[in-house]
């Protein structure tokens, strides 16, 4: 695939937006354009030390094959990705977790590159936020990580009905009241696989997983990869 001036001036325009990884592959899978997000998340120094390379020389293998994966989805449907919640695993382990979208370039009938774009979900509940509802909410979850909190426990610590916590949640971070309540479980479960060698089973029943056969089906869902895996990718670092 040769120089695409489009592709070059979107890759330019986001060169230093912070929190958005932006990256265009070719049709063999091959990086052709990121920005500096994208080879700081890739481990890389530059944009240039990304090009030229695919997903699995980059991502630990079980990611990889989830995004290409993804990949191979939309060019078969021609369907692009919209706004799809994941949780994006930086090299130092620490997690991020982004909304992204992925389109194709080029004719429909024989696509030339996918393009994506993921924005970092940092928000200003998780900094500290003056939005004094959604920022109670998210300390109430972070302080009762073994329960199984529901919408309406939320809304009682930010002093809101459920509608309003919907609407303020929705605002400032993006996510339903539902998804902050997987994110900040996912949070918790990831904190002890990093800092701590407990049993799986022991981490799933202390951040509020009904066993640990739905902890590792909800983490796998939304990480690609095994409770069990993702600690030994920590192990290899």
């Amino acid at each position: 695939m040769g120089s695409d001036p489009v592709i070059e001036a979107m890759a330019d325009l986001l060169t230093d937006v912070p929190h958005v990884m932006f990256c265009v592959k070719d049709a063999n899978g091959l990086y052709v354009a990121v920005n500096q997000a994208f080879a700081d998340r890739a481990g890389r120094a530059t944009p240039a030390d990304v090009i030229g390379w695919r997903a699995s020389d980059l991502f630990p293998p079980e990611l990889a094959a989830s995004y290409e994966q993804q990949d191979a989805h939309l060019v078969a449907t021609g369907r692009p990705l919209r706004n799809q919640l994941e949780l994006i695993l930086r090299p130092d382990g620490s997690i991020g977790w982004y909304v992204t979208s992925k389109t194709l370039l080029g004719a429909s009938t024989a696509p030339t590159a996918i393009a994506s774009v993921s924005v970092d979900l940092r928000t200003p509940a998780d900094a500290g936020s003056a939005n004094t509802g959604v920022a109670a909410a998210v300390a109430y979850a972070r302080a009762h990580p073994t329960e199984q909190l529901t919408v309406s426990d939320l809304a009682g610590a930010a002093a809101l009905s459920v509608p309003q916590l919907e609407r303020a949640i929705k605002r400032a971070i993006g996510l339903s009241a539902k998804q902050l309540l997987l994110r900040l479980r996912l949070e918790e479960a990831i904190v002890r696989l990093r800092t701590t060698d407990a049993p799986l089973g022991q981490i799933a029943n202390e951040c509020g997983y009904y066993d640990q056969s739905a902890f590792t089906r909800q983490f796998k869902k939304v990480v690609r990869m095994s409770p069990g895996a993702y600690r030994a990718t920590l192990a290899r670092r």
